[in-house]
């Protein structure tokens, strides 16, 4: 073969157009290769070659034909995002199509801020001039110009570069209206529930205090009754007034506890760095006298230090393993551990509180959580119910997670998930 396809002018006299040549075109062809034509030589193939040229014109025409249909024009013109370009003045230069009531030669060559509303303008010329400084895109939400049509648009801004230096900047504009109205909805109910609870903070913590005092004075006026004439009643009597301060005493218990539910919120103090090793080994021995006297065995093992409130911390350490302490099995030792691990790429650290108790059944895992809610009875293990409703409102005060694991009879596994950084929102 004297040459390849395309080696010489197609029509050019030459060698004989051989069969090796036009079975290399045909291949050439059949990949669709743009613009590939075969050398018109001499022989009796040639005509072929000719031919087979004018079927390559044909094609890469309907190609092309093609190609516009259903190329760049119609991406531009017909998208549903408005698009625009704007020269280093920041002045329009093409819009896809134009703002309702508008022509597009009322519209190209003004400023591209006439387009946007007064309270957006210095925002938007901010990031505009620094994607025409520093070439990279960026992007920023607007409300519409116009009164009519979409209302919200999120706007991507890029540079137009012409021999490396930049021209001017593409602006394409998504709908986001929809979306907007949603988060603006969800905007509002935060708000409301954050007014809700913080009424609710403050009607618990005054309706607590208010309590105080007539709960202060039935303890009171039944120690004395106890002490004046406690000798003189007869045993239903003094059976009557042991309830009675019972009563009072568990009353004044569940207002302590509905307080510190309500102050872990309303009275919180700054995050700092805390140790958690030496606010574990403070609480262990906040407790030494109940290990001691259950026999407990427990192990902590390293903490990490991370940025939270100490005192929240140390109340949540003292319930979790208060509780290990409490619900154990009878005639078993209890086993207890604190367990970590720390994920570096998410910045989390995860504390276990592991213990051999009595467990329970994990249909019961979201109503454990809840104020006032216990699944054993008073008399056999003392509490309010508030202490697990505490901890998850401590965990998810710090940005973190509390849940848990078990089974009747096979201990159970309380799980901290907290951030080591705080993140001030």
């Amino acid at each position: 073969m004297s040459g390849a396809p395309g080696d010489e002018q197609p029509g050019s006299a030459g060698p004989e157009t051989t069969r090796e040549e036009l079975l290399e075109f045909i291949t050439r062809l059949a990949t669709n290769e743009p613009h590939v034509r075969c050398r018109v030589g001499q022989g009796a193939l040639a005509p072929v070659a000719e031919a087979l040229n004018g079927l390559a014109a044909l094609l890469e025409a309907r190609r092309l034909a093609s190609v516009e249909k259903f190329g760049i024009g119609a991406l531009v013109e017909q998208s549903q995002n408005m698009m625009m370009t704007a020269d280093t003045e920041e002045r329009l230069r093409f819009v896809n199509f134009t703002i309702p009531g508008l022509t597009y030669e009322q519209v190209v060559g003004r400023s591209v801020y006439d387009f946007v509303l007064p309270a957006d303008q210095e925002r938007v010329r901010a990031v505009i001039r620094k994607v025409l400084a520093t070439g990279e895109p960026d992007t920023y939400d607007i409300q519409s110009y116009a009164e009519t049509g979409p209302q919200w648009y999120v706007v991507r801004v890029g540079p137009i570069r012409d021999g490396g230096r930049i021209v001017g900047c593409t602006m394409i504009t998504t709908d986001v209206s929809s979306l907007k109205r949603a988060q603006q909805k969800l905007e509002q109910s935060n708000r409301e529930l954050e007014q809700s609870n913080q009424e609710l903070e403050g009607f618990a913590s005054i309706a607590s205090h208010d309590l105080q005092e007539p709960l202060r004075k039935i303890q009171s006026f039944g120690e004395r009754l106890e002490t004046l004439a406690g000798a003189s009643l007869p045993p239903e009597g003094r059976d009557y007034l042991a309830r009675m301060r019972n009563a009072a005493s568990r009353m004044r218990g569940l207002i302590n506890d509905l307080l510190a539910f309500a102050r872990v919120t309303s009275q919180a103090q700054p995050f700092v760095r805390v140790d958690l090793s030496r606010i574990a080994s403070e609480v262990l021995g906040d407790l030494e006298v109940a290990i001691e006297q259950s026999g407990a065995a427990v192990t902590v093992d390293p903490l990490p230090t991370l940025d939270a409130d100490p005192t929240q911390m140390r109340q949540l350490l003292q319930n979790l393993l208060g509780n290990a302490l409490k619900f154990r099995q009878e005639g078993t030792s209890p086993r207890i551990a604190l367990r970590s691990a720390v994920d570096a790429a998410t910045g989390l650290c995860e504390l276990r509180v592991e213990d051999n108790g009595i467990g329970f059944d994990e249909k019961y895992l979201d109503r454990i959580f809840n104020v006032f809610q216990r699944l054993h009875g008073q008399g056999k293990y003392p509490g309010t119910g508030m202490g697990l409703a505490i901890c998850r409102k401590i965990a998810g005060r710090h940005g973190g997670s509390l849940s848990a694991r078990s089974a009747p009879g096979q201990g159970a596994t309380f799980i901290v998930t907290l951030p080591l950084q705080h993140i001030p929102s």
